[in-house]
């Protein structure tokens, strides 16, 4: 029995041009990226979060390290107004019109150290239009900014920030308070 001679020479032809497209497309990108890097920004902030136990599965704990360069500063969008983490200072939307106003003065301390920090919007469902205008204010200043897609009702808890201060100040302080003029007197 006799076997079929088989030319996979057209074949071989084809694979070769793909390649050579590929390469193409591969060199054009690298150039690109190189000819411009401060065309690079960052996309996406949070990956490989971390989420609370059983009790607190709805609540986010960003992870230790994102970053390796900057850290974040994260700021919840939502349809009228903005939350500051971790501060938790709020800013209405309706503010912003004004000169001045609360988060442009956020932004002017953002930018003064823009090198070592960006920020995360974490956007809530319903603010689309309002989280478009602020991405555009912050690129405007050349700080870099990041966003997640975040669920309505879910916390944030930023790890190693200041827990926010309570109404009624700790026990231990009084008497501490009350054994200082006495100090003082003697």
């Amino acid at each position: 029995m006799k076997m079929a001679e088989f030319d996979s020479s057209g074949f071989q032809n084809i694979v070769l041009m793909l390649i050579g497209v590929l390469m193409m497309m591969l060199v054009s990108n690298v150039l690109t990226i190189i000819s411009n890097p401060e065309n690079i920004k960052i996309g996406a902030l949070v990956t490989g979060s971390v989420y609370g136990e059983e009790e607190e599965k709805d609540t986010f704990v960003p992870p230790k390290f994102q970053n390796m360069k900057q850290d974040p500063i994260y700021v919840d969008v939502e349809p009228t107004r903005l939350i500051i983490h971790p501060e938790q200072k709020v800013i209405e939307a309706r503010d912003l019109v004004f000169e001045g106003n609360d988060f442009e003065l956020f932004l002017d301390d953002v930018e003064r150290v823009k090198s070592v920090r960006y920020i995360v919007l974490l956007l809530r469902p319903g603010s689309a239009t309002f989280q478009r205008k602020l991405r555009q204010v912050i690129r405007d200043r050349g700080i870099d900014v990041g966003f997640e897609p975040w669920d309505t009702g879910r916390e944030i808890k930023v790890l190693g920030a200041p827990e926010p201060p309570s109404a009624n100040p700790p026990a231990a302080a009084a008497p501490a308070a009350e054994t200082a003029p006495a100090a003082e007197g003697t």
